[in-house]
């Protein structure tokens, strides 16, 4: 993401919480590191396959693998209050392992905030079916990347009415 798009996006994210919040940001690493910049959280986590932000964030890494969706930390279970989702793989089968995991790690009055490319728009409805997950709405957050490096149109839909920005 653009330094700019990061800092918008961790904004209205922390707007989303209180002091006590359960954050997940799944397989989105600059998301969480703007957002621990801005306004650091306890409840912060990043669910990510690259090792090497344990480093970074080693009370607040959690590996995750999409390939094993059900492998998560048993304290998230229905702990998770607001996900920040971006699949790495522009595909249906990529949105489904990530739901698979949010379903067990979200609980009914949670937020989800998927930003992902809109060649895959076309399958979220059927992914995201039923709350928490959805249904999802267009968000008025208009993604932009690091010197407009990738050549998808992004975009960003959430679970719920009002994102505010």
């Amino acid at each position: 993401y653009s330094t700019s798009f990061a800092t918008r996006l961790a904004k209205c994210v922390r707007a989303l919480c209180d002091d006590s919040s359960t954050v997940a940001f799944i397989s989105c690493p600059t998301a969480f590191v703007a957002f621990q910049h801005i306004n650091p959280l306890t409840g912060a986590r990043l669910l990510e396959v690259d090792q090497r932000f344990a480093v970074l964030a080693p009370k607040h890494y959690i590996h995750y693998d999409l390939d094993e969706p059900d492998v998560y930390p048993p304290s998230l279970k229905g702990a998770v209050d607001v996900a920040v989702v971006d699949p790495p793989f522009l595909n249906e089968i990529t949105n489904q392992k990530v739901a698979q995991t949010l379903r067990q790690i979200l609980h009914s009055k949670s937020k989800l905030l998927l930003l992902t490319s809109t060649s895959v728009e076309a399958v979220l409805p059927k992914v995201y079916t039923e709350a928490p997950l959805g249904p999802l709405r267009s968000m008025p957050l208009q993604v932009e990347h690091h010197q407009g490096q990738l050549k998808n149109d992004f975009g960003c839909w959430g679970s719920w009415e009002g994102l505010k920005m």
